[in-house]
């Protein structure tokens, strides 16, 4: 398990293109530049959903904040496996089959951490990965550089 490789979720993403909430906007920015990041396909297409509807910018700009996130994160496709995988931690966890979406995606991608403001903060999934709400618990994020 590689300790500085960490899923982000969606909503870590959107913070650090938010100008309202300029607190979550560092912390979501200096989140990212600390871990060897990992997003997935679900993750893009829900980017480009609330930056086309709920916090509308022109598709350019959702377009070049697309492809930069692709350039710092390693891109998990959403296939079949990942589907059933899903499936089976929510059936295990009662957890919404989305956030088990993103959950099976950093299992699957060897992540120590899920990044996240959503879920439940603290638990650890199957033994493998622990959920961290970064604006609750900073102090849960170990101090690690990007190599």
């Amino acid at each position: 398990m590689n300790d500085n490789k960490a899923f982000i979720d969606t909503n870590i993403f959107i913070y650090t293109q938010r100008t309202d909430s300029p607190g979550k906007r560092v912390i979501a920015e200096n989140v990212i530049n600390q871990f060897n990041c990992v997003a997935s396909t679900q993750v893009l297409n829900e980017i480009a959903n609330v930056f086309t509807k709920k916090y509308p910018m022109p598709i350019e700009k959702v377009e070049c904040l697309i492809k930069s996130i692709c350039e710092i994160s390693e891109i998990v496709i959403i296939d079949d496996v990942l589907i059933i995988k899903a499936l089976n931690l929510q059936s295990k966890y009662k957890v919404s089959y989305f956030d088990c979406l993103m959950i099976a995606a950093a299992i699957d991608s060897d992540c120590k951490y899920l990044l996240t403001e959503d879920m439940q903060d603290g638990i650890v999934i199957d033994n493998t990965i622990k959920i961290i709400n970064i604006f609750n618990h900073i102090d849960l994020i170990p101090e690690t550089k990007n190599t």
